[in-house]
């Protein structure tokens, strides 16, 4: 709830400050600076929004073979996926592959509950990623960290609050680049 909710803030953000760029004058050759704000206001609804190239060509009027250059050469596709898909989620698949691993193991005859090779080797790998998941931080775990803080903040002191939202906004529109 609170991921979409700075999401939302996000596009309003992107909305307000590129309107031009996003209403500019399609005969009107754009500038560097539209375009740029084009790509990113384009990125965020694909990811985001899950909107297909051709709605996101429609909406922001940018020609959808530009706009499937865009998602190809930003690899739009792995950041939706990246995204769609959260740590706790990662961390309960890797659970439960390893959970039927040894349910498989264990459903063998007395003398013979022990892992193959290959099974030893999945083992291992599966736990080395629950370990890695652990410690990993996603963009969402960002996400709702630097909006509890900002909560938190606001009541304190709204005026930090604005600054600190602006660097995590920039922090968050860099690492989905």
């Amino acid at each position: 709830m609170a991921v979409l909710f700075f999401i939302k803030r996000l596009k309003r953000l992107f909305c307000l400050k590129f309107k031009h760029a996003i209403m500019a004058d399609s005969k009107k050759k754009r500038t560097k600076q539209e375009m740029e704000a084009l790509y990113d206001y384009a990125k965020m609804l694909f990811i985001y929004d899950k909107l297909t190239q051709k709605d996101i060509s429609k909406k922001i009027d940018v020609s959808e073979p530009t706009i499937s250059k865009w998602a190809k050469e930003g690899s739009w596709e792995d950041y939706r996926k990246a995204i769609s898909v959260t740590r706790d989620e990662r961390y309960r698949s890797t659970i439960n592959q390893l959970t039927e691993l040894d349910n498989l193991i264990n459903s063998r005859d007395d003398m013979h509950r022990f892992p193959s090779k290959d099974e030893s080797n999945i083992r291992r790998k599966l736990v080395a990623d629950l370990k890695a998941l652990e410690v990993e931080c996603g963009i969402v775990d960002v996400i709702n960290v630097s909006i509890k803080l900002l909560e938190w903040l606001r009541q304190v002191d709204n005026e930090k609050a604005k600054e600190l939202s602006e660097i995590f906004n920039s922090y968050i529109k860099s690492t989905l680049k």
